[in-house]
């Protein structure tokens, strides 16, 4: 059966959010995670999401971090997912990099 991706898809629903929980880089021994939910944004193609937030607290400190995903990047079930990644705030004397994946989208 042949379908057009435009057609499989939603495109102008509502806004929605998404959860994240994504692990920074180890660095000076230690890592941290980042745990939240992103800003709304609707389901057009091609939309993303803000999102900031304080890591968690390990070896005394937290960081900062701040940052717009990618684009969606949608899934054969129709849910989608959103890239997350950068550096965090520099704090005691370190940063940290991230990588990651929004929780999916519907």
């Amino acid at each position: 059966m042949h379908c057009e991706p435009e057609k499989l898809y939603d495109w102008d629903r509502g806004a929605h959010t998404h959860d994240y929980c994504v692990k920074t880089s180890k660095n000076e021994g230690h890592c941290h995670l980042m745990e939240g939910k992103t800003s709304a944004a609707g389901g057009e193609r091609g939309h993303v999401h803000d999102y900031a937030g304080m890591t968690t607290y390990d070896e005394g400190h937290v960081h900062h971090y701040c940052g717009t995903t990618g684009p969606a990047v949608y899934l054969p079930d129709g849910s989608h997912t959103h890239c997350m990644e950068g550096t965090t705030t520099c704090d005691y004397g370190h940063s940290h990099d991230y990588q990651g994946n929004t929780c999916r989208g519907k």
